[in-house]
């Protein structure tokens, strides 16, 4: 394979990685924060709304995009950290996808009692929400700090994923997504190094 084809073939994959990152973030923030805005309902209204099931799916999709192209993503940060990110970010897909149908489902079939001894008063929500937290902290820590040090992502996108990983310690997976898909924007508009 020549330089020129092997040139043209690192161009082309990068703007792929760099599209997928943008539609994914996007996708992401806008689902996470139609999911936000029905905070103002009581929780079981709030999930049985319309717009729970298109913002749960709009995040579910949009964290998808984002975890696989994670996983494509070669660059000069530690690849475990990457992994951890793009696990963390699926798994807050995962929690997306079942708030959209789970939870929704309970909440057009129960009164508002059993829903909140359902999914506010049992373990198990918090516990399917852990991995996610723990995976989304350490992942999007690392790429903070390796980032900041390297210099080999933006400064405002590591100072985004810091706070992305602090956040991310709360169990509802929004907030966290939001300012990684914010950060994962801004290094999709620049250039995206490539591992040697």
């Amino acid at each position: 394979m020549s330089t020129i084809t092997a040139s043209v073939e690192t161009r082309s994959s990068n703007k792929s990685l760099s599209t997928a990152f943008s539609v994914g973030a996007v996708l992401a923030i806008i689902g996470s924060l139609g999911f936000i805005s029905l905070n103002g309902l009581p929780p079981r209204e709030a999930y049985a709304h319309p717009v729970s099931i298109v913002a749960c799916t709009l995040s579910a999709i949009g964290c998808l995009v984002l975890a696989f192209a994670l996983m494509r993503w070669r660059t000069t940060l530690p690849g475990w950290a990457v992994v951890t990110s793009a696990a963390g970010v699926f798994i807050a897909a995962a929690n997306a996808y079942a708030q959209g149908t789970v939870i929704v489902a309970a909440a057009t079939n129960t009164d508002n009692e059993l829903f909140n001894e359902l999914f506010f008063e049992s373990p198990w929500t918090l516990g399917s929400m852990a991995p996610k937290s723990l995976l989304c902290l350490v992942g999007f820590l690392a790429l903070a700090i390796a980032g900041w040090r390297q210099r080999s992502i933006p400064r405002s996108a590591a100072a985004l994923l810091g706070i992305a990983g602090i956040v991310s310690i709360w169990p509802p997976y929004p907030p966290g997504i939001i300012l990684a898909s914010i950060a994962i924007f801004l290094i999709s508009r620049g250039p995206l190094e490539a591992r040697s």
